[in-house]
């Protein structure tokens, strides 16, 4: 199911890329900022890159099929409350998907 070549790559908590190969009855989920609010963390949103094959490999197949989800607009993306505790205290607002996407649209300047 997952691909075996090499080509996703993600930073460790070191800022080492690393690359990111799936085992034969694995799929390699990427988690983005929305689901990182909504566990306050607890999952990390990952910082990634793809890189070209080293040259020996150009002649060969890669295939790579990403499926983004995003929740509908007025869901709640409030941090879960199994995902607070008192070493892990609530680190954001609660705010709806929507307006989350918003923000984050303006932040990266594609959207006024």
């Amino acid at each position: 199911m997952g691909a075996q070549g090499k080509g996703l790559q993600v930073q460790n908590h070191t800022g080492e890329w690393i690359d990111a190969i799936a085992q034969p009855d694995e799929l390699m989920i990427n988690v983005g900022d929305m689901l990182s609010r909504h566990t306050n963390n607890k999952l990390k949103s990952t910082i990634h890159q793809v890189v070209n094959p080293p040259r020996e490999l150009w002649g060969t197949s890669r295939f790579s099929i990403p499926f983004f989800m995003h929740p509908v607009s007025d869901m709640p993306l409030n941090c879960l409350a199994q995902c607070i505790d008192e070493s892990n205290p609530k680190a954001f607002e609660d705010i709806s998907a929507g307006e989350y996407l918003e923000e984050r649209l303006v932040e990266l300047g594609l959207k006024k």
